[in-house]
């Protein structure tokens, strides 16, 4: 069997160890993460079993789930920064979109199974829960959350990864909602600790409603946004960039017109350049050609890694 060649001028690679060591990084964050959503999972379904709260076992389910999730990350952090072969031509790319969208759609099936739990507890007249029990969780959870995020945020700016932004705003939602839940739980400890008033009992399946809502609204935002990347929704930003990229090289060099195609997958971009070239535009060797081409990829301002770019030059309008 004859294998495809491989084209090493393809993409431009300055530093070739500077993918690696981003996903090396990467992987360490995303572990980090995953081992503190395995401690927050395992207490949250073995303690809301034993104090008998609903919103406490469904919130350890959510970080139980997101074991899976982060580990489909860890996976997907190794592979994105694959060179391509004979299987995908194209790269891993599309892969981290891919993971997002998967995640963000479970995520929202589990919290829409929550949401209906947590009316049809209201309905049915709620139930009683150890509060000062509860509020130990919350308060326990609240601060493993906030610690995790202040790290996962600061690492998701230094390694700019989307794969940590999306893991870290998680984390961020969580926190806030085991303040909420902390300061909830607190006021009914200190003003009715017997449970005596009716309202007491419609606090957790009420807490569970709104914590399904809240955290449905981010993986929401990640499932749009991921599904753009897959369905090849040109980013306007990086449109317009290129577009205004291109009028300057075409007034600099003369040519007579310019099409581009532009697509985003999570991180990397996918750019398309056609560039007819005018009459008076005489070639005196395939440098020039490169230098054009070092021009645009210069003028994007992204590492060349993360760029996959493609330059071409014809006199015959048909190939624009």
């Amino acid at each position: 069997m004859i294998k495809r060649p491989q084209n090493k001028y393809k993409k431009i690679r300055n530093n070739i160890e500077q993918p690696l060591m981003q996903s090396q990084k990467e992987q360490f964050v995303l572990k980090i993460s995953l081992y503190c959503a395995v401690v927050l999972a395992i207490f949250g379904i073995a303690y809301g079993i034993y104090i008998g709260s609903k919103a406490i076992i469904f919130d350890g389910l959510v970080a139980f789930l997101s074991i899976i999730l982060i580990l489909l990350s860890v996976i997907t952090s190794k592979f994105i920064y694959k060179e391509d072969d004979d299987t995908f031509q194209y790269g891993y790319m599309r892969f981290e979109p891919m993971v997002n969208l998967f995640k963000s759609l479970i995520l929202l099936l589990l919290c829409i199974y929550a949401l209906i739990n947590g009316i049809q507890g209201i309905l049915s007249g709620g139930y009683e829960v150890e509060f000062d029990k509860a509020m130990f969780y919350s308060f326990f959870s609240m601060l493993l959350s906030i610690g995790i995020w202040l790290f996962t945020s600061y690492k998701a700016k230094i390694l700019q990864s989307p794969l940590i932004s999306v893991d870290s705003l998680e984390w961020l939602i969580d926190s806030v909602l085991y303040l909420g839940g902390f300061l909830a739980f607190g006021a009914i400890w200190l003003f009715d600790k017997d449970n005596q008033t009716i309202w007491a009992k419609y606090l957790d399946p009420a807490l569970l409603v709104v914590l399904s809502i809240f955290l449905g609204i981010m993986p929401l935002k990640v499932f749009i946004k991921n599904l753009a990347d897959l369905v090849m929704v040109a980013p306007k930003d990086m449109d317009d960039k290129i577009d205004e990229l291109l009028q300057n090289i075409s007034k600099e060099y003369n040519f007579s017109d310019y099409d581009t195609h532009v697509a985003k997958s999570g991180r990397f971009f996918m750019i398309e350049v056609n560039i007819l070239m005018g009459e008076s535009f005489k070639l005196q060797s395939i440098d020039e050609l490169d230098l054009i081409r070092d021009k645009i990829e210069r003028g994007l301002e992204i590492p060349s890694y993360k760029i996959w770019l493609s330059v071409s030059f014809t006199k015959n309008p048909k190939w624009l």
